[in-house]
């Protein structure tokens, strides 16, 4: 179960980078759509739990259909990266958040995070 507070938190952040990650195409996700699907996702990523939790792996599930957009998978990243920056958390602790499809049993990947990927290089 998330922690009331990574709930306020994950709400403050939305509110604060949605749309901070807007890429040329219109199925290109913004960050809002971004931060809401991970964010049930949170205590897996930041609080150490063994394995996300299914409404996580639902969210991921929904990722989905952004991930081979224009600009999907750039989007993603420097929305992760700026939720964290915003957060005042190492953004290396969201990586974990690259792995997600896959412990989720789903077939596609998310961006690497962290404080050396360049979001700009990401495919």
């Amino acid at each position: 179960m998330m922690h009331p507070m990574t709930k306020i938190i994950a709400v403050v952040i939305i509110s604060m980078v949605s749309g901070a990650a807007m890429g040329a195409d219109p199925q290109s996700p913004y960050c809002n759509i971004i931060l809401d699907h991970l964010t049930p996702c949170l205590p897996y990523i930041l609080q150490g739990e063994v394995n996300p939790a299914k409404v996580c792996c639902d969210g991921v599930l929904d990722l989905a259909q952004y991930t081979n957009a224009k600009g999907g998978q750039q989007n993603i990243c420097d929305c992760v990266k700026a939720a964290a920056i915003l957060m005042g958390a190492p953004v290396d602790n969201f990586s974990k958040i690259s792995s997600l499809p896959k412990t989720c049993g789903l077939s596609f990947t998310l961006p690497p995070i962290s404080s050396g990927t360049d979001c700009s290089q990401v495919k």
